[in-house]
Parts: C-alpha cells; sequence; structure tokens
C-alpha cells in the first residue's frame, strides 16, 4: 500500500503509513501561470494500493479538484486500486433541494468520485441522508466518536453532562453519552442565516461538554455558551471534529470555553488524532 499526502495531511499520512508499514510519498501541487493545477506524485503507483488523505478544506473548489486530479494520476500510471481518504468532505450540506432551483451538493460533489475505487469519508454532514451509500455506493463514513469517548475519559474527571447543540449533532453527541454512561441534552435550534441562530432554552448543568461535528462560524456554539452561562454553568468544553473555524470563530468560542477538535483540519485546538481510525479502515480495505 502506498500512502499519498497533500501538503495539508502530511502529518496524518505519516502516522497512518507508520502503523501499517506501508510506503509513504507526497503529492507536489504547482499552479500554471493561468492558475490552474499541476500535480505530480513523488513515487510510482503502479500494482499498489493507493490511498490519498485529503483535508478538502480552506478552499474547498480547489482541493477538491487536487484530490480528483491526484486519484486520475494513480490510475494512469497503474494503480491496483485507488482510494480517496477524505478527512474533511465539503458541500455536504445541502443533502436535498432546501429552494427551488438550489443545489443538492452533496449528490453533485459525490458523483465526480464515480471514477475512484472507493471513497472513506470522516464523520460527513449526514442528516436526512443516513448513509453516505445512498448517494455512492462505493463510498463509506468513518466515525471518530470511539476516539473522542476515550479523550473525554482520559481528560476529564468532574460530573459533566454532554450537549447537543441542535438536532444535527445528536448522533454525534447521543452516541458519545452512550459510550461513556453520561447524561446527554439535545437542543433545538433554528437557524436564521450562518450567522444568526437560535436556541430554545433548556437545563444543562454545571459542567457540560458540547460536542458538534463543524465548527463553521461558531454561532452556534457561542449561543450554546451564553444559555449555559445564563444557568451559571462552571465549566464548559468545546469539542468539534472538524474545526473550519471561519472569520474568527475560535476567539468567540475561547473567550467563555475550552475548545478542542480533532486533527481532520489543521488548527491550533487540534488535540485529537483520527489516523487510528484510517488504519483500522485501510486494514479492513488491504
Amino acid at each position: 500500500m502506498l500512502i499519498a499526502a497533500f501538503p495539508e495531511t502530511k502529518s496524518i499520512a505519516r502516522a497512518v503509513a507508520k502503523s501499517l508499514k506501508a510506503e509513504y510519498t507526497e503529492v507536489r501541487v504547482k499552479d500554471f501561470p493561468d492558475s490552474e493545477f499541476h500535480l505530480k506524485l513523488k513515487a510510482n503507483p503502479k500494482h499498489k494500493i493507493v490511498a490519498f488523505i485529503a483535508s478538502m478544506t480552506q478552499d474547498p473548489d480547489q482541493k477538491l479538484i487536487e484530490t480528483l486530479l491526484a486519484a486520475g494520476i494513480a490510475k494512469d500510471y497503474g494503480a491496483k486500486k485507488v482510494i480517496v481518504v477524505a478527512t474533511y468532505l465539503p458541500y455536504m450540506r445541502q443533502d436535498k433541494h432546501f429552494k427551488k432551483y438550489d443545489s443538492f451538493s452533496s449528490k453533485h460533489i459525490l458523483e465526480l468520485f464515480a471514477h475512484i475505487d472507493r471513497l472513506l469519508v470522516i464523520d460527513p454532514h449526514l442528516h436526512r441522508i443516513k448513509k453516505m451509500e445512498q448517494l455512492l455506493p462505493k463510498a463509506t463514513a468513518l466515525t471518530t466518536n470511539a476516539l473522542i469517548a476515550h479523550y473525554i475519559h482520559k481528560r476529564f474527571k468532574d460530573n459533566f453532562s454532554i450537549v447537543g447543540p441542535d438536532e444535527e449533532s445528536a448522533q454525534w453527541s447521543k452516541t458519545i453519552a452512550q459510550m461513556l454512561g453520561k447524561k446527554v441534552v439535545i437542543l433545538k435550534k433554528t437557524r436564521f442565516s450562518s450567522t444568526h441562530v437560535k436556541i430554545k432554552e433548556k437545563k444543562l448543568g454545571e459542567n457540560i461538554i458540547i460536542i458538534d461535528d463543524i465548527i463553521s462560524t461558531g454561532r452556534t456554539l457561542v449561543e450554546t455558551i451564553k444559555m449555559a452561562k445564563r444557568q451559571g454553568a462552571k465549566k464548559i468544553i468545546c469539542i468539534g471534529i472538524h474545526g473550519v473555524l471561519v472569520k474568527g470563530s475560535d476567539t468567540l468560542i475561547t473567550q467563555h470555553a475550552e475548545l478542542i477538535t480533532t486533527n481532520t483540519i489543521l488548527n491550533p485546538y487540534a488535540k485529537i488524532d483520527v489516523s487510528p481510525v484510517i488504519v483500522d479502515a485501510l486494514k479492513m480495505i488491504g
């Protein structure tokens, strides 16, 4: 097996390759003068199972094209099998046509991966669609729930409640709470815009750990933190799987709470390593 890293996934890919005792290589990404991308693999993929570790954020359009081009290179040069491991896959939030003539983006984006052999996605944003296979049969969701539960168990010894800041987060917060034997509170959110949300009041507890899959503008977490502070909470921890963290959202959160994410996206708060999840999945395929 050949584990191939993009510039932003080198640390995860190296850890995966080391654990699997697999060959490690990198994808060189350069621009042509007209801003088109020129990619090159640094190792020969012929007769190998090639797994690209890609985090398609911080300019998702560019990262998607880079990933698709890299997979094509491996196919063209005789790879036995091409796997894309998306530590973060963009465009998954629109999982239906919400408005007349708007984009069903999760379906449209996954169609782009039809030429690869397997697509593994870490904690995709699934809500109305329950399984990746409904959109693309060769796609599979991986989850970090057990890693996060283990991290919480090792790190936090106080009595605490798990909070899901909205109904979409329940698939993570409920499962992790069950693993830890803890109480879980799922809140109900109304979204008016990307930066304006309202959350229905509910008793949270003295010490709380808020768990969400994507932290982007951070407004959902901020409103949850405000509610907890009004209720007199003493300790507030926010754990996000994917720390997109746009426009200073991390500062809004860290004023009143500790922020922790996985390393699916590089950021200063990435304390939970997801490489074991990738290793286990690739062992099953390899």
